[in-house]
């Protein structure tokens, strides 16, 4: 079957060029590059420094406190609405608005040293 298009012959075997190329190089990727990573991950997986038993070993103390609960209540739990005050907005009229952001009142956490050490090797 004919073509109604006009291709120009320079831009088709641009085109053929491109398609080879492209094909060449998933030929490749499943031939030989796939293949490589999975044995290179199926190889993490059997190292002894991966297959912990006794996650023990890896626990780092976090001390990260737990903040009190949210306490969500409706008209239907039997609190009288009528005489409960609702909080009123600080206005400091900074111009800054937005969500309040939480900070870590024991400082920034650390890091759990041998995951860390494990990642790095590899």
């Amino acid at each position: 079957m004919t073509s109604l298009l006009k291709v120009d012959q320079e831009l088709k075997n641009k085109v053929d060029c491109f398609r080879e190329r492209i094909t060449s190089e998933a030929e490749d990727l499943v031939a030989s590059f796939f293949p490589t990573k999975l044995l290179e991950l199926d190889g993490f997986l059997t190292e002894p420094d991966l297959n912990i038993q006794d996650l023990t070993q890896i626990h780092a103390e976090m001390n990260l406190p737990v903040p009190d609960p949210i306490i969500l209540t409706n008209s239907h739990d039997g609190i009288d609405m009528q005489h409960v005050k609702k909080r009123k907005l600080d206005e400091d009229g900074d111009g800054l608005c937005g969500t309040k952001v939480f900070v870590m009142p024991n400082g920034m956490l650390k890091s759990n040293r041998k995951p860390v050490e494990i990642g790095r090797a590899h």
